[in-house]
This record gives structure tokens, sequence and C-alpha cells, in this order.
């Protein structure tokens, strides 16, 4: 499969938007997620949707309904944060499956931690 890659203009273009969409909404992240079109069956050569982070009550919808249905759950997450852009990669069965959900866990991925052992200090 020929790999694709976004042309630096693409690139800039999507930066911008995040930004301003950042900005404007006034978030603490916005995720840009791009999908390639197949040249075969897709209207567009490159799809993107730009994503929020997740607030406490999204977060918690989603957790809920993956419990039931891992598939139904990341729609849900990506239709709840979903700020602009294609709506088709959300809308769209495949495009959805077969390229924005496995970015999805791009957003909800956890912090660094660790956990320190009290009971060995001093």
């Amino acid at each position: 499969m020929e790999e694709k890659i976004l042309t630096l203009k693409q690139e800039e273009d999507i930066r911008a938007q995040a930004l301003k969409l950042k900005t404007d909404k006034k978030l603490r992240k916005v995720y840009p997620m791009v999908v390639f079109g197949d040249t075969d069956c897709d209207e567009k050569e490159v799809y993107v949707a730009y994503l929020s982070e997740p607030t406490f009550p999204q977060f918690s919808k989603f957790m809920t309904a993956s419990k039931r249905d891992d598939v139904t759950a990341m729609r849900t997450l990506a239709k709840d944060c979903f700020l602009d852009g294609d709506k088709e990669l959300i809308d769209n069965d495949s495009l959805f499956l077969f390229g924005l959900m496995g970015q999805l866990s791009e957003i909800i991925t956890t912090r660094q931690g660790t956990l320190v052992n009290l009971s060995k200090a001093g």
C-alpha cells in the first residue's frame, strides 16, 4: 500500500484551524485527526476532524457505554468531542471503523504517573 502524507500547506492549515478552535472555544486541547480517503470510493483525498479533550461527563458516558459495546462507545465519544471538520469521519461507517476509530485512543490516553511508597519513608 502506498504511504500517504500531508503536504506542508495541509499541515499548516490543520494546525492553524486547531489553534483557532482552541482559542475561540477556550479549550485545553484540540486534537486534529486526519484520515486519508480511499481513491476508489471516497469523495475526498483527506478528511480532518477536530476533537476536544473529553469533559468529565463525556468521559463518564464513554466509560459506561464501553462496558456494553466498545465500538458504539468510541463513536459516542467522537460525536461528543467533535468540534469541527469532516463529520463523515463519524457518520460514515467505513471512515469511522477503518480510519478515525484507531486514532481516538489519542484523546483518552492517561498521563504518566507513579505511586510513591510511603511505608519505606524515614
